[in-house]
């Protein structure tokens, strides 16, 4: 088996659908996250439980959103694991399936400082 490493997964949402109407509290976003949004976040719980097929380990996910805080515009992921476990966790999230994000990005990261960190020789 491969070894885990950390990845960043960078997902930025398509926003040709405009914003949701009306709003969702307390941040709003795309029609389509908001259309969605209680199922990613069903998902996402499933991949935070040890004895679920979905689990991974996350170091830290959240929105990314707008410089107010209101209105999310994508999604951010630091996670450990293979490059095929990483890639099924975000290909089966639902806002994958539905196609809110526009574009994805996911590439290996090595925490130099901070709680995660890995001794430089491990570079």
């Amino acid at each position: 088996m491969a070894d885990k490493r950390l990845y960043v997964i960078t997902c930025v949402d398509d926003q040709s659908c405009g914003p949701a109407d009306p709003p969702a509290e307390p941040r709003s976003g795309s029609a389509k996250r908001i259309g969605i949004y209680a199922e990613h976040k069903a998902y996402q719980a499933s991949t935070a439980d040890p004895d679920s097929p979905n689990f991974i380990t996350k170091i830290t996910a959240g929105p990314m959103v707008t410089d107010d805080g209101k209105y999310m515009v994508g999604s951010s992921f630091i996670v450990e694991g293979t490059r095929e476990q990483v890639e099924a966790f975000y290909k089966n999230d639902p806002f994958y399936k539905a196609g809110v994000w526009a574009s994805i990005t996911c590439e290996q990261y090595f925490s130099v400082q901070g709680i995660q960190a890995r001794p430089p020789s491990s570079l």
